[in-house]
């Protein structure tokens, strides 16, 4: 049983699915964080959802902390509340808005009545021409 940090070393972790290039290349982490999160990262997700029992004080602690959102007191707990949030919380930003699709649905209910074109000839006949 190794010890880091306090937590127990599980194996390495890795989040392929919110960083496809690991936590390093990320730039969300530095690289000592990025280290300390691959080699306890299993645990501390583990124990976050309840898979394992905390083993000592320090995981009873962490696991207290994920349980009733309190300020985070070591590094390893600001650490994952770090990960936490930048995996949960993703802001939607839409570029279309309804106001821009009602212009657009206007432009081409104008577009379809200027299709009828009217114009005269020189001799004073008047041609329709619908296209």
């Amino acid at each position: 049983m190794t010890l880091m940090h306090g937590f127990i070393q599980e194996g390495l972790f890795y989040d392929d699915v919110n960083f496809p290039r690991g936590f390093r290349k990320s730039g969300d982490f530095n690289i000592s964080e990025s280290e300390m999160l691959t080699d306890i990262g299993r645990r501390l997700s583990a124990l976050e959802s309840g898979r394992s029992t905390p083993q000592n004080e320090t995981e009873e602690a962490f696991v207290e902390m994920c349980q009733f959102q309190t300020q985070a007191q070591t590094r390893v707990e600001m650490l994952w509340q770090k990960y936490k949030k930048l995996t949960t919380y993703r802001p939607f930003h839409s570029l279309n808005g309804s106001a821009k699709v009602h212009r657009v649905e206007l432009a081409m209910e104008e577009e379809e009545e200027e299709e009828i074109v009217v114009e005269e000839e020189l001799d004073g006949t008047l041609i329709i021409d619908d296209e």
